[in-house]
């Protein structure tokens, strides 16, 4: 009898990513964090509100422009409360906006350490469904995560995809990013029971 199971990984980022921005006081181009602290400046009713980053070998540190010049009634008040009280997770949103953040800085450092969360199997089904949740996407590579959970190389996860043991939905290339709800397939007997639990 054929046995299927739905089971979600959730991809937790454990950092944000560094940034890479010239330094004035160490002169050389160099890796900041985000310090989780915004800065918020009013004129009247025109507000400027930044991320600040910090220098890993410094003290010196870079604003990250997040809203310039705009008028305080345009913007939700509990977000305004959320920039003057430096909530963790409106910061974490604004550290992960990778496209953006690269056209500021000199490079952006996604290579950062995460945790996956998963529910644990008591049985070994036929077939399994792996639920993907990922809050933060921080460019993780499919092929590359798929390797990390079953203990496979990159080349063989990329030939059982190609042999349809392996199933992407959406059908988006084994290559490409991992995207939050998305859902693979391992059929047979690919895993073991304590390489998923």
């Amino acid at each position: 009898m054929s046995h299927h199971h739905l089971f979600t990984y959730e991809i937790i980022a454990k950092e944000t990513p560094y940034v890479k921005r010239n330094c004035s006081k160490c002169k050389t181009n160099t890796e900041y964090y985000c310090s989780e602290k915004f800065r918020v400046n009013s004129n009247q009713k025109i507000v400027d509100i930044w991320l600040i980053y910090s220098c890993l070998h410094c003290e010196g540190t870079w604003n990250y422009p997040i809203l310039s010049r705009v008028n305080i009634n345009h913007i939700d008040s509990t977000l305004i409360q959320k920039f003057m009280n430096n909530d963790k997770e409106t910061s974490w949103y604004y550290a992960f906006q990778i496209k953006k953040l690269r056209k500021l800085c000199n490079d952006v450092n996604t290579d950062i350490r995460y945790e996956l969360k998963k529910e644990k199997l008591h049985s070994l089904p036929n077939e399994v469904t792996i639920k993907f949740c990922y809050k933060y996407d921080f460019g993780l590579r499919i092929d590359k995560l798929l390797a990390e959970i079953l203990g496979l190389s990159r080349s063989k996860v990329s030939a059982l995809s190609e042999d349809g043991t392996i199933l992407l939905n959406p059908n988006i290339d084994m290559k490409g990013k991992v995207r939050d709800e998305l859902q693979i397939t391992l059929k047979g007997d690919l895993f073991r029971v304590d390489a998923l639990a």
